[in-house]
C-alpha cells in the first residue's frame, strides 16, 4: 500500500480548480468505513482535520484501502483468539 493523496476541489469566479490536498477529511474517512482516526494515522492515511468536504473521488479511492486494513485487523484478532484457546 503506497502513500495516497486526496484531491481538493474549489471554485474561484466560476473557474473550477482541482489540486492535491494535504489529507482526507474526517467525513470522507467515516463514509469509507474508517471510524477511528488513530488507526488511519497508524496505517499512513493522511488526514486533514481542517477540511469539511466530502469528495466522491476521495471516498472511492479510500474504500479498498480501508477494507484491506479492516480485514487485516480481523485476521489478527482471529489469530490471537486461536493462540489463546490453544
Amino acid at each position: 500500500m503506497g502513500i495516497i493523496k486526496p484531491i481538493v476541489k474549489r471554485e474561484i469566479r466560476d473557474i473550477k480548480l482541482i489540486r492535491k490536498g494535504r489529507g482526507f477529511s474526517r467525513s470522507e474517512l467515516k463514509e469509507s468505513g474508517m471510524d477511528n482516526l488513530k488507526v488511519a494515522r497508524k496505517n499512513r492515511i493522511p488526514i486533514d482535520v481542517f477540511r469539511k468536504t466530502k469528495i466522491p473521488e476521495n471516498i472511492k479511492q479510500l474504500k479498498p484501502i480501508v477494507k484491506e486494513i479492516l480485514d487485516l485487523k480481523k485476521q489478527r484478532k482471529k489469530n490471537k483468539a486461536n493462540k489463546d484457546s490453544s
